[in-house]
């Protein structure tokens, strides 16, 4: 009986948190909120289980801060120095306007996969999609779903730049020293799972765009080539811009496979230098500003950083539960492949939690030896994770999403459906076709 509480109350807790975040709350106090749904429920100790939320929460910080905080400031060089639109104005020049949802998904692909943050990205691309949409007679209200769909797919490479794909090499490297894997462990699976999602999710939305301009009857003439108006006269050549991106990518790929550095050392060293040549090529661009730059890099890394800190530490007392303990030997107890079983678990974790950070390190603290156990390669589980993580990780309690779309002023009425099937089905079918891939190779 006690059990079956604790398992209503976590699930009333999802549920709440989902609806407290969608209304606008904190997510710190909506954490605290829902952590006491499951204190109340499961009959825990609430001065314990607050303790037990800060040391997740400072845990995650101490070993997270660095790679957010350098990702943002990168990412805040590249919007300030100009970089990030020279290479967005010579992809969409090139590719034309009957291709503009395919220039709009390499930028998000090429630019998140090297750290830029989705945050940042969102900011960035906007304003360039916007001109780009309306020039091709597409609605304003589906930027972010295709913004989305390089933005979540990209993570599933190998070698990317991102936190799903840091925190399961880390540990396993913690847990199973013997088992260590690099940032591009079992490439081909990500592979896989990558052309498999960006192709559901484009495909969909070059058939979504192409029927509603029809209907609303904003279609234009795609033969005519497009010449997009930069904003600013000091614009860096693209050669120049490229050079950060092209050496960020050469040093993770060299430091993963030749060196024992630690993942998160890894992609700090190489943010940090591709910001150092973004300083040195780009100093008239930046100029007196570069103070201010970095200290709103700083302030957006800090800020994400202790967002994802705080669903860490609701996820602290989550995991402190009778019903998480009940659900986790559920899970095991499934007499299935272990790649379905991960695939099954990430989902529902991010779907609980709202941040597919929290998810996958909660899974892979808890799973990864079970699994292993069973059979499973931790390349390929490594691999799978940034996938199988991204499903539920933009559901409508996804903070970061609701930002994003009320930045842009979209309601989630009219701009989530795209959200939803780019980052969230799209991905999902991705990552289910590469677990298929993986019980066959693994």
């Amino acid at each position: 009986m006690a059990t079956t509480i604790s398992v209503i109350g976590l699930l009333a807790a999802a549920a709440l948190f989902i609806v407290v975040v969608w209304k606008g709350l904190d997510v710190f106090t909506s954490t605290i909120l829902v952590s006491f749904i499951i204190i109340i429920t499961s009959w825990m100790n609430w001065w314990d289980s607050l303790s037990n939320y800060a040391s997740g929460y400072t845990s995650f910080i101490s070993s997270q801060i660095f790679v957010l905080v350098i990702g943002a400031v990168f990412g805040e060089m590249m919007a300030a120095s100009g970089a990030a639109e020279s290479l967005a104005n010579v992809i969409t020049e090139k590719l034309g306007v009957k291709n503009v949802i395919l220039s709009i998904t390499v930028i998000s692909t090429v630019f998140v996969y090297v750290g830029i943050s989705g945050f940042v990205v969102l900011f960035v691309i906007a304003p360039i999609a916007t001109v780009m949409m309306k020039r091709a007679g597409y609605a304003y209200r589906m930027i972010p779903g295709i913004i989305f769909i390089g933005a979540t797919c990209s993570a599933m490479l190998p070698y990317a730049i991102n936190v799903t794909n840091t925190i399961p090499a880390s540990i396993i490297k913690e847990q199973l020293p013997d088992e260590a894997v690099s940032l591009g462990s079992a490439p081909l699976l990500g592979v896989i799972a990558f052309v498999v999602s960006t192709c559901v999710g484009y495909f969909y939305m070059v058939h979504a765009a192409k029927t509603t301009a029809v209907k609303e009857g904003t279609v234009v003439d795609d033969t005519k080539p497009v010449k997009i108006v930069p904003t600013r006269d000091d614009l860096p050549s693209v050669g120049i811009s490229v050079i950060p991106f092209i050496v960020v990518v050469a040093l993770v790929l060299g430091l993963s496979n030749l060196t024992e550095m630690d993942s998160n050392a890894v992609v700090v060293l190489s943010m940090f230098i591709g910001c150092v040549l973004l300083v040195l090529f780009c100093h008239k661009q930046l100029g007196n500003t570069l103070k201010d730059v970095i200290g709103k890099g700083v302030s957006n890394g800090v800020g994400a950083t202790v967002m994802a800190a705080a669903i860490i530490g609701f996820s602290t007392v989550l995991q402190g539960s009778i019903g998480f303990t009940a659900i986790q030997n559920w899970v095991l107890s499934f007499d299935m492949n272990p790649y379905i079983t991960e695939f099954l678990g990430l989902n529902i974790l991010a779907g609980i939690m709202g941040s597919g950070t929290a998810a996958v390190q909660t899974f892979f603290q808890y799973f990864t030896v079970p699994l292993v156990n069973k059979g499973a390669s931790t390349a390929a589980l490594h691999r799978l994770a940034p996938a199988a993580v991204t499903g539920m990780n933009t559901l409508p309690n996804a903070g970061g999403m609701v930002a994003q779309l009320n930045w842009m002023k979209i309601s989630l009425k009219d701009g989530y459906w795209y959200v939803f099937v780019t980052s969230v089905l799209a991905p999902m079918v991705g990552a289910f076709v590469a677990c298929l891939a993986a019980m066959v190779l693994y």
